[in-house]
């Protein structure tokens, strides 16, 4: 019975754990992550990444490291960013889990990702998959390994609801 007792408290401190961590990685990662994506904000999205980061462009078979990734945003966004203001684009970005799992200084978490921009009146609508390891840095969570593929468009609306939502 000792032994059981013992099993259990194990188990219910991790999982107190993950969801702790999981609040955390939330508010110190996924909402300025996301905010950043939505606006453009290369600082604010680099921000939630390590300096060791490694970034995996799947679908182009690229890998970068911070310095690579961070001067691809800062060539591409303010351009990205003056298009849907002057276009008066409605971009909407969303991320959903798979999996989330954590150890209290790293974590690793898979899920699915959506792209909805409105383009006169048109909606188009596109999803991912994300897989990401993360370390805490300082007491911050932050990415470390980042890594999307748009799955070769396999993804559907139904597959992205089922997943987990941020909150």
């Amino acid at each position: 019975m000792k032994n059981l007792l013992t099993a259990l408290f194990s188990f219910i401190s991790i999982l107190a754990v993950c969801q702790a961590d999981q609040t955390n990685i939330n508010n110190q990662v996924w909402k300025p992550f996301t905010k950043a994506i939505m606006t453009q904000d290369v600082a604010g999205f680099i921000a939630v990444h390590s300096k060791d980061v490694v970034r995996a462009e799947l679908n182009d078979n690229l890998v970068m490291d911070y310095a690579t990734y961070l001067a691809g945003m800062e060539k591409s966004w303010p351009g990205w960013k003056e298009s849907n203001k002057k276009n008066n684009v409605q971009y909407t970005f969303e991320l959903r889990f798979l999996q989330r799992i954590s150890n209290g200084t790293q974590a690793y978490e898979v899920g699915y990702f959506k792209n909805e921009t409105v383009i006169a009146g048109q909606k188009r609508v596109s999803y991912g998959k994300f897989q990401v390891a993360l370390r805490k840095e300082n007491g911050t969570w932050k990415i470390l390994v980042d890594s999307d593929t748009n799955e070769g468009g396999t993804i559907t609306d139904d597959m992205f609801l089922k997943a987990k939502p941020l909150e």
